[in-house]
């Protein structure tokens, strides 16, 4: 977390229109997925989802390999959702997610005193002046301390995204600071930053579909802010998204994001293992993990995988531990876990989490109860399409909900 004594938060929802299409991609080790959406003052407006399988050369650990597979997958992808829509009705916007283990966030705390006229209310003018102040002192520091983790120069890092996660005014919380009056002011942010090497390839694949970015989003930022209720001072959690590739984790504390982790170990690794030890070829392998997730494997088939996968989901358990060891800001972890994305339908994930001793290792208070982020907890999003059903679905639906808080909400 970083304190900061002294953002502006540049505004560009002038690049979306109520009710025009856009595209949420969300580029899966395993898995593309995209999903068609508008967004208006009521929120999200789901109009398609487009699922395609990635070939196992396509990506690592939810990175780019192969540029030109990705694009054709994409196009593919973009071809589905746009089936049916008139020429005028194509997307022509699309924000993107990423992850993977060197995409780091930050918590900021913004402590800021209002030397003159501290007894009167706060104007447009002073607000807009408070934010500006902040601005490059967090784009510095920020890009100084990402530096620092992953031994990369400030000129090889990129700003995702500075989210305003929290506002207070003489210690109260508000949702904008004007018309209020006090002395002291306190902001909470979340930036996310990233190697250029990683914005710079999504960049080409919209560039390549003919398509602006709104913007390059950290996945588990967006999926902890989509979740219900999130953003409440009385809210707090983590959410665990176990892709493909890797695993994100993000912890809400009192409705803020303060922290997020990402490790390469995902749904892939149980695939291999089922691969090596049954003898099958990738793709079979990966077929009969799904059907295993889904119980619909007879009982010797589904007590073989099993065999194979349970000591898996011991090991990812103990990766998933190691990386909240290096929580460092966390005294004490919320008790409440949400499980998504489509390795979390294996059942041994749940089984081994139950089993861990968390309070033995870890500060929780109580062992934390572990539920799945499901989307019909998602926030202010409607689903037209019928088709959102899958804990996979809730990253692209995620994205479109993090264009909706930036861009309308406000």
């Amino acid at each position: 977390m970083l304190n900061l004594p002294f953002l502006k938060i540049a505004s560009r929802r002038d690049l979306v229109e109520y009710d025009k299409n856009i595209v949420a991609l969300d580029i899966g080790t395993e898995q593309l997925k995209s999903v068609l959406f508008s967004v208006n003052e009521l929120g999200v407006d789901i109009k398609k989802i487009s699922r395609v399988e990635q070939q196992q050369h396509a990506m690592k650990s939810g990175i780019i390999k192969n540029l030109d597979t990705v694009l054709e997958n994409c196009r593919l992808a973009i071809s589905e959702l746009n089936d049916r829509l008139t020429q005028e009705e194509f997307p022509k916007s699309v924000v993107m997610g990423i992850a993977g283990e060197y995409i780091q966030g930050v918590s900021i705390v913004v402590n800021y005193q209002r030397e003159e006229n501290y007894e009167k209310e706060v104007t447009e003018k002073e607000e807009r002046k408070i934010l500006t102040q902040i601005e490059k002192k967090i784009e510095d520091s920020g890009k100084e301390d990402l530096s620092q983790r992953v031994g990369l120069t400030n000129e090889d890092i990129e700003i995702l995204h500075i989210t305003q996660t929290g506002l207070e005014i003489g210690g109260m919380p508000v949702d904008s600071l004007v018309g209020y009056k006090g002395r002291n002011v306190k902001l909470n942010f979340y930036a996310s930053f990233a190697p250029k090497t990683y914005t710079e390839a999504l960049k080409k694949v919209a560039a390549e579909l003919k398509m602006d970015v709104l913007g390059i989003v950290s996945q588990p930022f967006a999926v902890a802010r989509a979740y219900a209720g999130s953003s409440n001072k009385d809210f707090s959690a983590i959410f665990v998204d176990i892709g493909g590739g890797t695993t994100d984790i993000a912890i809400v504390e009192k409705g803020n994001v303060v922290e997020t982790k990402m490790f390469a170990f995902g749904g892939r690794a149980f695939t291999k293992e089922i691969s090596k030890v049954l003898d099958l070829k990738y793709r079979f392998a990966e077929q009969r993990k799904i059907k295993y997730s889904e119980r619909e494997l007879n009982k010797e088939l589904a007590r073989d995988v099993q065999k194979v996968v349970y000591p898996v989901a011991k090991l990812w358990m103990k990766t998933l531990s190691s990386a909240f060891t290096y929580c460092d800001d966390i005294s004490s972890f919320p008790t409440d876990i949400y499980l998504c994305g489509g390795g979390a339908l294996l059942p041994e994930i749940k089984e081994v989490m139950l089993e861990f001793p968390w309070k033995r290792y870890l500060p929780f208070p109580v062992v934390p109860r572990i539920n799945f982020f499901t989307p019909e907890k998602l926030e202010t999003i409607k689903d037209n399409s019928g088709d959102l059903r899958h804990i996979s679905d809730i990253t692209p639906a995620s994205l479109a909900k993090f264009i909706y808080d930036t861009e309308v909400k406000k």
